[in-house]
This record gives C-alpha cells, structure tokens and sequence, in this order.
C-alpha cells in the first residue's frame, strides 16, 4: 500500500498536507492520510480537501489493494499538493462511540463471560451483538450504566503494535468470537488498542485518548435477534 495510514498512529490529526500519488476510477491516492477508509464495523470517514485556496467535498474513502479517496467538483492529477481536511466533529463524535463499545464488551466479558459477535459503528449510534439467552432490557440497560462508571474514572487509552505471532499467544487480546482464524491472513505487526485497567484487543480503527472525552453513553434500545443473538444501541453527545 502506498499511502502512509496516519489516523492509525494519531486520531486527533485534522489536517495535514497530502501529495497525490494515483488517480483512477476509484478515487485519489495520496502519499499519506488522516481519513479512515472504514472497516472493522467503523463507518468511513468523511472531510474535504483544500486545492487553490477552494474546498471540494470527499463524501467517502474506502481501502482496497489502495486507500481510495472520492473527491467531488475537482481534476488532481499526480504531483499535485493538497491540503486533507476531517470533518472533525463528526469523526470525534464515532471515536467516542467507537471507545465505548470497547468498554461495554469489556463489562460483557468480565461480568457476563460473553464475547461479542459483532459491531457497528455509523455517525449518530452503533451496536454491538453479543450471544447471550438470559437478557432483557433491564440487564441491557444494566450494562451500559456499568459501562459509563467506568468511562468516567477517566482511564488512559493506548494505541501500539505487536507481531502477529506474539499477539496469537495472548488469549486476552480475542473479545471477538471466532477472531483467531483470520489472523492467519496477517503478517507483521497487528494494531492493539488498550484502555488501561479496563479492556485490550486488536482494533484498527480510531479511539479517544482518555474514557472522559466519551461525555455519557447514553442506552437507545435492545433487540433479541433469535433465540440467543443480542443487540444493544447505544450514542454518545455530538
């Protein structure tokens, strides 16, 4: 891949200086980025890029061999300088909710013994599923009230790498059901996100710094989805 992931090392970069390296069908590739491309069950980021003084909107970025960016109402050609631009609120806001699923596997984990199945991350809620046959909306709202105890204690969050190979050794790292089976296709350092005291996994996508920044976590409803499938919604203030 050509384009250099910043949003992997620093989620708090609102714009940087880009040169364009490739223009296809696709979309633009640039020599670095702060636009995550979506994946992981995060919703890809939106923003703008400054060409001539003059803003032009990129409604969506997606990873496939390249990072792609669509760019609307302008030609860029390789060499050119650009200037990428977030949409900072809208992208805090899912760094938020993003964290905060985190924690609510964390008390799912500890407090339930469940690992989660899966999530979903847009930019006004997320989800998160989970296998569990004894629950209601009492014991879901439960959880989400532990889950923001815990984000107000104001705990550090780090971003680091580790090898594939070390990280297959630490059972604690998997809080998703059925994850060990597609590290086989990984090779060299996997990325892991750790709230410190309260939760460690592999994670690509973007985070907050410190639990606080999460404000409220705030419970929207519960679905049962069959006869031991969960979901749980949940957002964050903007």
């Amino acid at each position: 891949m050509k384009t250099y992931p910043l949003y992997q090392y620093n989620s708090y970069v609102k714009e940087v200086e880009a040169e364009v390296l490739d223009v296809s069908e696709k979309g633009v590739v640039f020599d670095k980025t702060i636009f995550y491309p979506g994946g992981g069950g995060q919703i890809h980021d939106t923003g703008y890029i400054v060409k001539g003084g003059v803003e032009y909107r990129m409604p969506r970025v997606f990873k496939e061999d390249e990072i792609y960016h669509v760019v609307e109402g302008v030609e860029l050609e390789p060499g050119d300088k650009v200037l990428l631009k977030l949409d900072w609120e809208r992208r805090y806001r899912i760094m938020k909710m993003h964290t905060s699923l985190h924690i609510i596997g964390a008390v799912m984990y500890k407090d339930y013994n469940v690992l989660i199945t899966g999530s979903n991350i847009q930019e006004d809620r997320a989800r998160i599923d989970f296998p569990m046959e004894e629950m209601n909306k009492e014991v879901a709202m439960e959880i989400v009230g532990k889950a923001n105890s815990i984000a107000l204690e104001g705990h550090e969050v780090k971003i680091y790498f580790m090898p594939v190979e070390e990280a297959l050794k630490r059972k604690e790292l998997f809080r998703v059901a059925d994850q060990t089976k597609y590290l086989k296709y990984l090779k060299g350092d996997v990325r892991i996100v750790e709230i410190v005291g309260v939760d460690v996994e592999l994670d690509g996508g973007t985070h907050v710094n410190n639990t606080k920044e999460i404000g409220e976590i705030m419970f929207l409803k519960y679905e049962s989805k069959g006869r031991r499938n969960r979901r749980i919604y949940i957002t964050v203030p903007p």
